[in-house]
């Protein structure tokens, strides 16, 4: 939804005077010093578009231009586009300082507006790598130095005007300029760094991008500086407008270079739209920065073994300290279409098995095929460690020796409140079972909080 801010603007007035001494000062015809803009006639309306974080500046005073400079991160942004359009990827409200020029010169104070971001863009999305984790050599390198090369249809570079943009460490904001041809390679942007890798090594590399319109694909190459047939990683990237997308690769085979060069290409791209460039990370994989990389493989819906399930039983076991089950309330269980809520009971323990919840289900699996499966869970308080148990079942609890021995996973999931967390797994060989349960608990979480478990999936993997 476009939503318009006519915003009260705060008058800054900035007397920017000059005094020259020893000469006279140039006369030109049809100049008046005495006719340069009043500051407190500026108007202006910022428009911002909530659904794609795009605003768009546009003064209203006839016969005049304007000067922006728009706060958004370190390096302020200026233009005297009037009509001037950006993205802004997080929520919070950013302020744009406007002076207004004519023939005569610009207006010696300025007036503030405001720009109101409800949202962050890609908020529930994978971002990559830990970008502040010391293991992160990117962070930690050098930009040493950058170039741009910029072409249009015909390969003709001097047809296009190069963007004007910094480049730093934290990535980039690149407003895609007029002209840029259509083919790959005709709008790169080179970064040149001091970050070395070694072929004893092994490397994770992400980063990720966002657009404010649709592109057809970024190519993002990740190469020797001093040669291009050198390089880890050559590949294209398409982006929908207003979404991010991270690239990343884990557990790649090392090269020996001296000095990592980052290049992207933008060719294909809408003129006029900015492509925001961040959380670049280059690390050694033996270096864990705690990041859970998303499923490699693809939770299909239609093959979804968990669609239209039943729930054959379901048993609970919640204990406090002592392993005494009867000192403490039994929570009902609320079985959903995929999944099943409850509210954690006060006097629980905080020892693994305390506070248990099984649940059989009609759901068969093969020992002669492979599965996926992925469950996502969410308390509305922290949880230390939810572990997960994905079990054969067919004695509905009369032979739990025999069924609790045979499982695909045994895993603590640790929750922050109120944020979905998926645990999965891929490729796993099958057993034979005709009732598999869905054994969690949930022993060491916080009484009254509650516990949705949603998106139950398990597929033949393919």
């Amino acid at each position: 939804m476009k939503k318009i801010y006519n915003c009260l603007a705060l008058l800054c007035v900035a007397l920017v005077m000059g005094v020259l001494g020893a000469c006279s000062a140039d006369k030109f015809d049809g100049v008046d010093p005495n006719g340069r803009p009043d500051a407190n006639d500026i108007d202006v309306t910022v428009a911002v578009d909530q659904e794609t974080n795009t605003y768009h500046l546009t003064l209203n005073n006839v016969g005049y231009y304007p000067v922006w400079t728009v706060n958004v991160g370190a390096n302020p942004k200026v233009s005297t586009i009037n009509g001037y359009t950006g993205v802004i990827a997080e929520a919070g409200t950013y302020y744009v300082e406007v002076r207004m020029g004519n023939r005569n010169g610009l207006s010696e104070g300025s007036k503030i507006y405001e720009i109101v971001i409800e949202n962050s863009l890609g908020g529930d999305e994978f971002k990559g790598f830990d970008y502040d984790s010391d293991f992160n050599l990117w962070k930690k390198g050098n930009i040493t130095s950058t170039s741009l090369w910029f072409a249009d249809d015909n390969w003709n570079d001097g047809a296009v005007t190069p963007p004007v943009f910094d480049i730093t460490n934290e990535g980039f904001t690149l407003p895609l300029p007029a002209g840029m041809g259509s083919s790959q390679w005709q709008g790169q942007v080179h970064i040149n760094t001091d970050i070395s890798t070694s072929s004893a090594n092994h490397y994770d590399f992400s980063v990720f991008l966002l657009s404010a319109e649709d592109h057809p694909g970024v190519t993002i190459k990740l190469q020797d500086a001093s040669d291009d047939n050198v390089f880890y990683c050559a590949s294209q990237v398409a982006l929908e407008g207003g979404k991010g997308k991270c690239f990343y690769l884990s557990d790649m085979e090392g090269l020996d270079i001296a000095n990592i060069q980052l290049t992207f290409d933008f060719a294909g791209g809408v003129p006029g739209t900015e492509v925001i460039v961040s959380n670049i990370v280059l690390k050694d994989h033996a270096n864990d920065d705690g990041t859970v990389l998303p499923p490699a493989v693809e939770f299909d819906d239609s093959r979804n073994l968990f669609t239209g399930f039943s729930a054959v039983l379901i048993t609970t076991w919640f204990a406090d300290d002592n392993w005494n089950d009867g000192a403490v309330t039994q929570p009902s269980i609320n079985v959903t279409s995929d999944g099943y809520s409850f509210v954690i009971p006060a006097g629980m323990g905080g020892s693994q098995w305390q506070g248990q919840v099984h649940m059989w289900t009609d759901v068969a699996t093969s020992a002669d095929k492979r599965y996926d499966f992925c469950i996502t869970l969410t308390c509305t308080e922290d949880h230390p460690g939810v572990t997960v148990k994905l079990q054969k079942g067919d004695s509905l609890g009369a032979d739990p020796d025999t069924d609790d021995n045979t499982f695909y996973c045994l895993q603590s999931v640790a929750l922050k409140a109120n944020v979905p967390t998926t645990y999965y797994f891929e490729d796993v060989q099958g057993f034979d079972s005709s009732n598999i349960q869905v054994c969690c608990d949930y022993a060491g979480g916080v009484a009254g909080a509650e516990v949705v478990v949603s998106n139950l999936h398990l597929q033949e993997h393919q």
